[in-house]
């Protein structure tokens, strides 16, 4: 999944920041798994920015001593060009907020909320001159009228992001509502999953509502087989050279293998927890791009 430099289109997967106990121990294990370095915070509380190569890829936030409601998890952000107004569409489809448009410090402005379904997302401003988003936001395909601004996600890149759902109807009008996104189906065997392509493919007369564009996005149901607890949530799938030997070092680093390693369509997919307990997944990408749940 080819990474873009420059302005995006809203709802391109852009940024994605952790939520932690501990950020030492964060530091170390994603560091040690992805290759990251890390900027000291800019003032205390504030986002520990992540770096490969010196791009700016991701965060690690503390969590809040006095909001014991707040979990261990990855939230993944989606680029707007304009997150006041996104936000605003956000609540009128449903949504909730969690953190109204505010401006951060070494990332840009951003807000956080759940979308009817429950699932937790960010939405990120973009560009951000200077920031994260405008250099590590990711897309499925590289567009042939930019091809000069786009290359492959390299390993510790965010490469992808879904959406499962525990109310699939209801997550595909949200963020169609929200970000414009168009949907094409493509699961199969039972599975509902769709993925979403931006309003920059549509055609002049708009008839490409069937989301024939290039993925950037997806949104599954969560199967009826899958335990009761597992709420509605964004996946977050960071790019890996060996899906096995990142899997072998996630456990080696006190995380876990959530489901091991699996060939797909798309490439090599594990879905990992970190030793704080949030779930990720790592992809060695194949052939095509992700888009699609395997």
């Amino acid at each position: 999944m080819p990474v873009v430099d420059g302005p995006l289109e809203p709802g391109t997967p852009c940024w994605a920041d952790l939520l932690a106990d501990d950020l030492p121990r964060a530091r170390d294990f994603y560091g040690s798994l992805l290759g990251w370095s890390f900027d000291d915070a800019r003032t205390e509380g504030a986002p520990v920015v992540a770096r490969l190569g010196g791009r700016p890829v991701a965060a690690l936030l503390g969590k809040d001593p006095g909001d014991p409601g707040q979990r261990t998890a990855w939230t993944v952000h989606l680029a707007t060009d304009d997150v006041d107004a996104a936000a605003a569409r956000a609540t009128a489809a449903g949504g909730v907020l969690f953190l109204g448009p505010t401006d951060v410090p070494g990332i840009g402005r951003l807000a956080v909320g759940a979308d009817p379904a429950g699932a937790a997302y960010g939405l990120l401003q973009v560009p951000v001159p200077g920031g994260g988003a405008e250099t590590t936001a990711v897309a499925d395909n590289a567009d042939p009228d930019h091809a000069e601004s786009t290359r492959p996600a390299e390993p510790g890149m965010l490469c992808w992001a879904e959406s499962m759902s525990r109310d699939y109807a209801a997550s595909l009008d949200f963020y169609a509502a929200v970000l414009g996104y168009r949907w094409r189906e493509i699961g199969a065997d039972g599975f509902r999953y769709s993925a979403a392509s931006t309003t920059r493919d549509a055609s002049e007369d708009g008839t490409d509502s069937a989301g024939d564009g290039p993925a950037v996005a997806g949104v599954g149901a969560i199967p009826t087989e899958a335990p009761a607890d597992v709420p509605s949530h964004w996946m977050a799938y960071f790019a890996v050279a060996d899906c096995d030997a990142a899997v072998a070092r996630v456990v080696a680093l006190g995380g876990a293998a959530v489901r091991e390693p699996f060939d797909s369509p798309y490439g090599r997919i594990a879905l990992v927890a970190g030793p704080q307990g949030e779930t990720f997944s790592v992809l060695q990408a194949g052939e095509r791009a992700p888009a699609q749940h395997a």
